[in-house]
Parts: C-alpha cells; structure tokens; sequence
C-alpha cells in the first residue's frame, strides 16, 4: 500500500480519538454541573459518589440541609456517619466555581466558532 493512504487514515483515527475524548469531558462536565445544581432544588440528592470495590460504592447524599456519607453494595445500603455541613457546602461552592469557570470557557470556545451576523 502507499505510505501516504496509511499516513493519511492514521490521522483520521487519530482526530476521530481525539473528538471522542474532547466530547466525553464536555458530557461528564456537564453531568457533574446537572448533579451540582440539582442540590438546591431537590430533597433528596445524591452529591458525589466514588467506587471503591467491584460491588462497593461510598455517596454523599443530601436530606434536606443534612450530609450523610452511606455505603452501597451488593448486601444493600448502610449509612456511615454524617458529614458536617459547613465542610460539605464548601465543597460545594467550590464545585460551583470550578463549574462556572468551565462553562463560562466553553462558552467562549462556542462564540469564537459563531458566525457573526
């Protein structure tokens, strides 16, 4: 085969890839923005969750203004212990920023490819 057809479908996979990571990113920050947000409207929220094993996850679920950090498996779900609010409206707020600060670049990437009218 000629070098320059492999070159040439090398890096189309190549920026086929590289779409593909770009959108993912974008989905997963704008997932996290949707269940960051939703903490202030909802009563029951699940705030952020973390695998630790096969079967086993931790969650920090919001009830009403309460935290708790509960255990989930496959034996079903155990609570752990509460987490103070302060430490988890901090961490909120911070999410909050961080969220705004990348939804606010998205956004200029988005003007910069508008076409003016």
């Amino acid at each position: 085969m000629d070098i320059w057809f492999l070159l040439r479908v090398g890096s189309a996979f190549a920026l086929v890839a590289l779409l593909l990571l770009g959108l993912t990113y974008v989905v997963r920050a704008l997932a996290r923005g949707r269940l960051i947000a939703a903490t202030d409207r909802k009563l029951v929220t699940v705030v952020e969750s973390t695998f630790v094993a096969q079967n086993v996850t931790l969650h920090v679920i919001k009830v009403g203004e309460r935290f708790y950090l509960v255990g989930g498996g496959s034996a079903g779900i155990t609570k752990i212990d509460e987490v103070p609010a302060d430490v988890a409206a901090s961490w909120l707020g911070d999410q909050k920023r961080t969220l705004t600060g990348q939804r606010d670049a998205v956004m200029n990437v988005m003007r910069r490819f508008r076409a003016p009218r």
